[in-house]
């Protein structure tokens, strides 16, 4: 699968980098509300094409040259954004520092990421390395079960909303909706 052109979602010059989502190991600051309103583990995340192409990007990831591997594709395809994980999550340290290499060796290419990892102390510490790199932004993604994330500069925090009463009880930065029927002010 490797690196993939933009959706109608994303835009088309967006890139996308994904891993399975909802797996203990990868998704290693998932609390009970995020596994079960993920989206990425519906839809045509479900369909077993998909599902292959994804373990196969883990796999990727677990390789020594997947830095030079990830470099090689950007630069094929002349990616200017990425969003990392539509799907998937930073499951350790180790993997964070690989982005962090990557983002270092392709400054003109602007990176981003929602993520829930900041939950792990240890990736946490590797999170705030990649936080303040100048071309990579960071969004702590939280909710009801999460607590507040830690503010850190320069990364901003999205809540996921289950219902209309589900109101942040912290400053957040963007709320995503679970249920956009009704009317929510």
């Amino acid at each position: 699968m490797g690196l993939r052109p933009g959706n109608t979602k994303l835009g088309l010059l967006i890139h996308a980098w994904s891993i399975p989502s909802g797996l203990k190991e990868i998704c290693v600051g998932a609390s009970a509300v995020c596994l079960m309103l993920c989206y990425a583990m519906r839809q045509h995340y479900c369909r077993d094409s998909v599902k292959e192409a994804l373990a196969r990007n883990y796999r990727e990831t677990l390789l020594k040259d997947f830095v030079a591997v990830m470099g090689g594709w950007i630069r094929s395809v002349f990616a200017r954004v990425v969003r990392v994980h539509a799907s998937g999550e930073f499951y350790s340290a180790e993997y964070v520092r690989k982005w962090v290499t990557i983002a270092k060796r392709n400054p003109k290419v602007v990176f981003f990421s929602y993520t829930r990892s900041w939950r792990d102390p240890d990736v946490y510490l590797a999170l705030k390395e990649l936080a303040a790199l100048p071309n990579f932004v960071l969004w702590w993604s939280c909710d009801k079960e999460t607590g507040a994330p830690p503010r850190l500069k320069g990364v901003r925090r999205a809540y996921l909303m289950t219902d209309d009463d589900d109101v942040p009880r912290y400053g957040v930065d963007l709320v995503f909706r679970e249920k956009t029927q009704t009317t929510m002010k």
